[in-house]
């Protein structure tokens, strides 16, 4: 069939309705009329149902770009979150694997520590152990020897102060004496030999040549004594070096212990506070691992979902989008044949186009306006100059310049009806084809406006991000900074404390270690002064007293050997008389030379004094040396204690400066980053304004799409209105 006897078809179809509401004009007339006007009622409703098509194809075509852009920005920002969550992961597995190492060694060093701290403690109380042992074992030599010197010391005192009628006192302390267990063997034979030969019963009382033997045999006791006091004196003077060799030793090595055992302690308490923290911050680590693991599948599966959902209603809208195309093809194509000569030139032309409702009310108007008594000749005159007014008056209502124009064309117009009518029909086309290309631009703006918009407030909510990060990692650096800031100088105070501590230190102990170097001294050159005088003094009480014989004793024989007188028996005389005579021979004043004035022993009460002074001067240096050498140790310990906290202190501040500098680093780093994003994002923002102002002067009016529909939808029913009056008058003619 041809496209003309398929419209007529479509024609008939869609003009039932309208052949139902006919007037009650005559039968055949009203038929007739209602098929033309149905052609022109289904053109009218054609072009509702092709602008009502565009619109909701546009409609759907901007739904569909904002699920498009949904999808798009979900689909972007889901796989960055399924990124990150993958890439957390992983560093949470890694964390948790070197929190795991670091657990390990820490309690593996803290056992090692605690293992130290142990052995160190069971030696330090074995030294202790040791040096009471040894303090014992020295207390008691020390003792033992200081009797010893006593003993001595009085033993030689008596036997030089007592004369030749000697009282049993001396023999009694020279037999405690030869019982000491200090005396080494040869003395003690000799002493005991000694005793033997004085045990009898005349000795003590024997003259003459018994008293020359006896002095003899004393002479050399005294010198064994004083022998054995100075030896004994030596080895109590050693005996006490040892003493205090093995107390300063003792400290040195309880020191050593006790600073092991302290930085051990302190180590271990460090590394346990620190375990403690990597225990923590494993737990922590661990429970983020699994949320982190559980956002990651949900991220996963809704990315999925996503992809399927928005990839499915992508294939729906694409074919949704195809049928409402070939649909408003379809519609405009009907269009096209209805408009053609076959259809609405046909039907014009061999149909009347007017029916009898609107004669009448054509009939009305005219009699409104001209009133009973024109004649019908004027009726083509009065019919034009109501279609003027009625679009005139509809062009000042709706603001129409296109109506006001069209009620000019028709004044002027020679033929109020077929040109009229075409100049109406040619107005209804365009406003429907305005409308139908408004509707597709209305769906173009709307898409480009809202992916805009979108796109803008999305890059503004990304520029703010960034500045709000910047601003935030600006004052972060700067409060870091401030912080190094005060660590260095803390570092630098602490440092320039702990040199000056040393250099103090270091002067105080050379100090106190002259001090009780000099005290040392000093005690030895008064202990060798006191022997000095003692022996002086002792020696000066028997020096002129051997001139003093008592006259009961015979006279002492003389040689005469040149020009000196040489006692016979002593030793110069055995010396003269033996010529492999070895040893030193006194050749001084003798006993039995005449003496200068009265006996003199020196200055035997001063020397009391004196030496009693020295004693005291001897204590006081004693007493010096002891509390320099505590004040020593003292300082010494208070010295330690603070270099050791100094430098913990100085480790904890520099590595804080470490973690405080790796975090400014990071932070720095991650401003460059920002700035960058920052930087990018502006000019993606800019450049999407530049695009906004471009869409405004075709995009955003101040008329609405909405005002400016119903005006076009107004200006069409007034048309059309206008094409009912003409027909009526077609009808009425």
């Amino acid at each position: 069939a041809s496209p003309a006897a398929a419209a007529m078809a479509l024609v008939c179809v869609l003009a039932v309705p309208a052949m139902a509401t006919a007037s009650a004009a005559s039968a055949t007339t009203a038929s007739v009329s209602a098929s033309v006007s149905a052609v022109e009622k289904v053109m009218q409703l054609l072009g509702d149902m092709s602008v009502k098509a565009k619109a909701e194809k546009n409609a759907e075509a901007v739904a569909f770009a904002k699920f498009d852009q949904f999808c798009t920005d979900t689909t972007a920002s889901k796989t960055k979150e399924v990124a990150k969550g993958a890439e957390l992961i992983e560093v949470l597995t890694a964390d948790l694997a070197k929190h795991e190492s670091d657990i390990k060694s820490l309690m593996g060093k803290i056992g090692d520590l605690k293992t130290t701290i142990a052995t160190s403690q069971a030696d330090l109380k074995a030294a202790k152990v040791q040096r009471e042992k040894d303090h014992k074992t020295n207390t008691a030599q020390m003792e033992d020897l200081a009797e010893t010197v006593d003993a001595l010391e009085r033993a030689v005192l008596t036997l030089q102060k007592e004369d030749y009628n000697r009282e049993a006192s001396g023999a009694v302390l020279l037999q405690q004496l030869s019982e000491h267990s200090m005396l080494p063997n040869s003395a003690r034979s000799a002493l005991a030999a000694f005793l033997e030969m004085s045990s009898d019963g005349d000795f003590l009382t024997r003259e003459g040549p018994e008293a020359h033997a006896y002095e003899f045999q004393s002479g050399g006791i005294v010198e064994l004594m004083k022998k054995l006091l100075t030896e004994f004196t030596q080895k109590r003077t050693e005996a006490e070096k040892d003493e205090m060799n093995s107390k300063h030793a003792h400290q040195m090595v309880a020191q050593g212990l006790t600073d092991v055992i302290e930085n051990a302690e302190s180590d271990a308490a460090d590394s346990t506070a620190m375990l403690a923290e990597k225990r923590g911050m494993h737990a922590k680590d661990t429970g983020r691992l699994h949320s982190t693991k559980e956002d990651y599948n949900e991220d996963v599966a809704y990315l999925q979902g996503l992809k399927v959902e928005c990839m499915e209603k992508a294939k729906s809208f694409q074919e949704k989008q195809g049928l409402r195309a070939e649909e408003i093809k379809a519609i405009e194509k009907a269009m096209e044949i209805l408009r053609s000569p076959e259809v609405l030139g046909s039907a014009q032309e061999h149909l009347p186009a007017a029916s009898a409702a609107s004669a009448a009310s054509l009939a009305h108007l005219r009699s409104q306006s001209s009133g009973p008594a024109e004649s019908s000749g004027d009726a083509p005159v009065e019919l034009r100059q109501t279609l003027v007014a009625f679009l005139s008056h509809a062009g000042q209502r709706l603001h129409s310049s296109r109506l006001g124009l069209l009620a000019q064309q028709v004044s002027s117009s020679a033929d109020p009806f077929t040109k009229v009518k075409g100049l109406i029909q040619d107005l209804i086309t365009k406003l429907l084809r305005e409308a139908g290309e408004e509707s597709e631009h209305k769906g173009w703006c709307d898409t480009e406006l809202g992916t805009n918009k979108q796109t803008r407030t999305k890059l503004q909510a990304q520029v703010d991000e960034l500045i709000a990060r910047i601003d935030e990692g600006a004052a972060s650096i700067a409060g870091m900074s401030q912080q190094l800031s005060e660590l260095a100088k803390e570092i630098g105070e602490l440092t320039e404390s702990m040199q000056e501590s040393t250099t103090l230190r270091e002067a105080e102990k050379a100090k106190n270690e002259e001090t009780i170097k000099d005290a040392a001294a000093a005690q030895k050159a008064v202990a060798t002064a006191v022997t000095i005088l003692q022996d002086f003094y002792t020696k000066a009480g028997q020096a002129t007293a051997l001139a003093q014989v008592s006259a009961s004793r015979e006279p002492i024989q003389y040689d005469r050997i040149g020009n000196e007188e040489i006692k016979i028996g002593s030793e110069e005389w055995n010396s003269l008389a033996n010529p492999n005579f070895k040893g030193e021979v006194d050749r001084g004043h003798k006993e039995g030379m005449q003496t200068f004035g009265k006996t003199y022993k020196g200055q035997q009460a001063e020397v009391g004094g004196v030496l009693a002074i020295l004693e005291v001067v001897a204590g006081d240096f004693a007493k010096l040396q002891a509390e320099t050498q505590a004040a020593e140790a003292e300082a010494a310990q208070v010295y330690r204690d603070f270099m050791a906290s100094s430098k913990k202190s100085i480790a904890m501040k520099e590595k804080s400066t470490d973690m405080l500098t790796e975090d400014k680093d990071s932070t720095e780093t991650q401003m460059l980053s920002d700035k960058k994003d920052l930087a990018s994002s502006q000019d993606q923002l800019l450049a999407a304004d530049r695009y906004y102002e471009k869409l405004k002067p075709s995009c955003v009016a101040n008329v609405t799409y909405e005002e400016r529909a119903k005006a076009r939808e107004e200006e069409i029913q007034s048309l059309q209105e206008a094409l009912r009056i003409l027909r009526s008058e077609d009808v009425a003619a």
